[in-house]
């Protein structure tokens, strides 16, 4: 069986080599073809557009960073999108971190007789590579019914109901998933004005709930960028805006982007329990 999978980038690096392992055939593409390139082997060619990509699969899964979705997804006036290249019958999986308006924009683009599921993904690059994600699918149950056993090569995998509800359960979980990020900053920024070692108090916050977040943060290996979290927050203030107040939302935002700024260059994520991304070292604050 043939699987399309299109944006390969730190996910979709990790994500892709299950899917051959599983046996299935992958056409893979990325607008950045050397990437691509990078990962083709057996069970897994690189289409030469983006067309012949969507085309070549009744299951189409995509892996780009929310910014990207609108163009990647509908296309623009100079560009189709993927939605203009769907076969009938098809499936589209975006596991994007959105908000449900632009989940709504996609279907509305969808042809007759094609399929979409919002299946964001709770986990990072360590957990791609493990095939130890969760992906939390929203959607018509039967079409999610027939892609499940795909979907579940990447890890755990639970529907969650009508379209949409992926997008917004995903957006629910970043509320305390990046307050956490956020705070561990902030709790270093108090060991910093009180003089006390990174490495005593990170010791001690994983003796307790935080150790997750501060065992991922601590991860030299993760390549994910700090920018990359930024953007997922500022996806969910501007989902939310209207909705609901976020006010810790809005400050782990603004912590996380005084974090990028600090660092020369570009700060990954593991850059926030590291002194570049103190106070001190940001002009800004």
């Amino acid at each position: 069986m043939h699987v399309t999978f299109i944006g390969i980038g730190y996910m979709g690096t990790q994500m892709v080599p299950h899917l051959a392992a599983a046996g299935y055939d992958v056409v893979i593409w990325d607008k950045d073809p050397k990437k691509a390139a990078a990962i083709a082997g057996d069970h897994v060619t690189v289409a030469d557009s983006l067309a012949d990509a969507v085309r070549a699969s009744k299951v189409i899964i995509t892996s780009v960073m929310s910014s990207d979705v609108p163009a990647l997804h509908i296309g623009s006036d100079d560009e189709k999108g993927i939605t203009a290249y769907l076969q009938p019958g098809s499936t589209l999986i975006v596991t994007s971190t959105l908000d449900p308006e632009k989940i709504e924009a996609i279907h509305k683009t969808m042809p007759p007789d094609t399929h979409l599921l919002d299946s964001p993904i709770i986990g990072g690059v360590r957990y791609a590579r493990e095939a130890s994600l969760v992906l939390i699918v929203g959607g018509n149950k039967t079409i999610f019914d027939q892609v499940k056993p795909i979907l579940s090569v990447f890890g755990t995998v639970d529907y969650v109901g009508p379209l949409g509800n992926g997008a917004k359960l995903k957006l629910i979980t970043n509320v305390g998933i990046m307050a956490a990020e956020a705070g561990i900053r902030e709790t270093l920024d108090l060991a910093d004005a009180y003089g006390i070692d990174y490495d005593t108090t990170l010791d001690l916050l994983q003796r307790g709930p935080m150790k997750p977040v501060v065992v991922r943060a601590l991860d030299e290996t993760n390549p994910r960028p700090l920018k990359d979290s930024v953007a997922d927050e500022i996806e969910l203030v501007n989902a939310t805006k209207d909705l609901v107040e976020l006010p810790m939302a809005k400050a782990g935002l603004r912590r996380l982007e005084k974090a990028v700024d600090a660092v020369d260059g570009e700060a990954r994520f593991s850059d926030i329990v590291h002194k570049n991304t103190s106070l001190d070292k940001n002009k800004k604050s």
